[in-house]
């Protein structure tokens, strides 16, 4: 089924005007001449089964290389790059607003105002610096076969009858998460977190609490909206979606090119395929929000509009300076 529903995505894709075959994956991080490199979030199916082949033939004079790894990593190899003098990478996507807004701080971002931000409908970085590509939104899961009365909001997780039940991913790790715990720990303080550790919550590994949950041995679990979309639509799992009373938190994701890249007019075309009608198509089919006016939203998911009017809000500029802060803190809680 996942098989079928990737070459359904690739040529709803090529019909729009993309031709073409996918390519070997490629898993070196080591920059082709005259190429470029993107770190990026993208779960790697998305990338190799959706973006990777029609990228190769709209764009067929730059080699691209994928690496794909959780936000939080991302940023660590960025880092630590950076402190060599520069980073690998020619462009980044991450879900991480408030990583984008250090790296505009620090001068690492190349400014560039794509021609195509001007359908989107997610506010845009005043100098270009950074650009938002995607939506995700963070909810609950529940296993249909598991739990015959789900949880209706975020508080509702620290029910008796649910203890035991609940996982959610490792905030060190993604970025999502960390959203999330900065969210609900402003809503409802820090208490909120050591009462859910009191009624058995598990951190676990993003792919591992995913498989899990498919089993039904995670019968809950805090997580993207697209991979319970995915695990339901595409692969067939009794599984739901739960949209929180209290709102759901929305974490855009972005896309940036790093100053020192050594081809800037590559990661602009690059970066203007993931704003343009196919890019912003791929993003739908991953179960992915778009942010391009008019193209159609992921199946299956509440519309971006209606979760807009009821999210749970994330203070970036808050959770920059508290990033450090909050990852101890939930992971003392978590011991």
């Amino acid at each position: 089924m996942k098989k079928m529903l990737a070459g359904f995505m690739v040529t709803v894709l090529l019909a729009a005007g993309c031709g073409g075959a996918e390519q070997k994956q490629q898993k070196d991080v080591k920059k082709p001449a005259a190429g470029l490199t993107v770190y990026t979030s993208v779960y790697n199916g998305m990338v190799k089964d959706m973006a990777k082949p029609v990228v190769e033939q709209q764009l067929k004079d730059i080699k691209v290389n994928w690496h794909t790894e959780g936000s939080e990593k991302v940023k660590e190899r960025i880092l630590d790059e950076l402190k060599g003098g520069k980073a690998k990478a020619d462009l980044v996507m991450i879900s991480d607003p408030d990583f984008y807004l250090q790296l505009k701080k620090d001068g690492k971002l190349l400014n560039y105002k794509s021609p195509e931000a001007a359908e989107l409908a997610e506010t845009v970085d005043a100098d270009g610096a950074f650009t938002p590509i995607r939506i995700s939104a963070m909810v609950i899961a529940v296993h249909n076969d598991k739990i015959k009365e789900p949880p209706k909001s975020w508080k509702d997780l620290l029910d008796p009858r649910y203890k035991g039940m609940v996982a959610m991913p490792d905030p060190k790790v993604a970025a999502t998460a960390l959203a999330t715990v900065a969210a609900l720990t402003d809503k409802y303080g820090w208490e909120y977190w050591q009462q859910l550790k009191a009624n058995g919550v598990v951190v676990s590994k993003t792919n591992e609490m995913r498989e899990k949950f498919a089993k039904g041995e995670y019968p809950i679990t805090i997580t993207m909206e697209e991979n319970v979309l995915k695990q339901k639509m595409a692969q067939g799992f009794n599984v739901s979606v739960v949209y929180p009373e209290e709102g759901s938190v929305l974490v855009p994701g972005y896309i940036a090119i790093l100053k020192d890249t050594a081809n800037p007019e590559g990661a602009k075309k690059l970066l203007d395929w993931w704003l343009s009608r196919e890019g912003q198509s791929a993003m739908s089919l991953a179960y992915m929000h778009p942010v391009k006016y008019g193209v159609r939203e992921p199946d299956g998911a509440q519309k971006l509009a209606d979760l807009r009017i009821h999210s749970l809000s994330v203070n970036w500029n808050k959770l920059a300076v508290e990033e450090k802060m909050v990852k101890e803190k939930f992971a003392e809680i978590m011991k």
